[in-house]
């Protein structure tokens, strides 16, 4: 019962006026249906991203849960799906990926959006799912965990 509960958690924190408090599932739906410019950034490098596309989808699990005593996932999450070009990233991957690594860290993939006639800035904390790397382009699969609007 208590990860119904959590599953119902909003992870937006910011707002879009004086007067109303962001939806998560609105800004996001908004945010996936724009052409916007996006930057990756991790351990104070920037990353540029290209091909940004941002879904809802199903997470292959049969209830809300705790990933790896890491992360909680519900049954349907945004995922991202970037490509960069820079592949200086790829020696970064291992320390960010949950798996056979125990530092598991979020990732921070910053955009920024007009609502209301005011920028706002918007950060989408995320894990990364997987990676597909080729010799001229880095592939990232990113779960989103939480959106910040500043």
């Amino acid at each position: 019962m208590q990860d119904q509960n959590l599953s119902k958690e909003k992870i937006i924190t910011g707002c879009l006026d004086n007067d109303r408090q962001m939806d998560d599932e609105e800004l996001l739906d908004e945010i996936s249906q724009l052409s916007l410019s996006y930057t990756l950034h991790v351990d104070g490098k920037i990353f540029s991203l290209e091909n940004v596309s941002l879904t809802k989808s199903t997470i292959p699990v049969r209830k809300p849960t705790t990933r790896g005593g890491v992360y909680f996932t519900d049954t349907t999450a945004y995922k991202i799906k970037a490509n960069t070009h820079d592949l200086s990233i790829i020696e970064l991957l291992p320390k960010l990926m949950l798996g056979p690594n125990t530092e598991f860290r979020s990732l921070e993939v910053k955009t920024n959006l007009d609502l209301n006639g005011t920028k706002k800035d918007i950060t989408l904390v995320t894990h990364v799912a997987n990676t597909v790397n080729t010799k001229n382009i880095v592939v990232l699969n990113l779960i989103v965990d939480k959106i910040n609007l500043v």
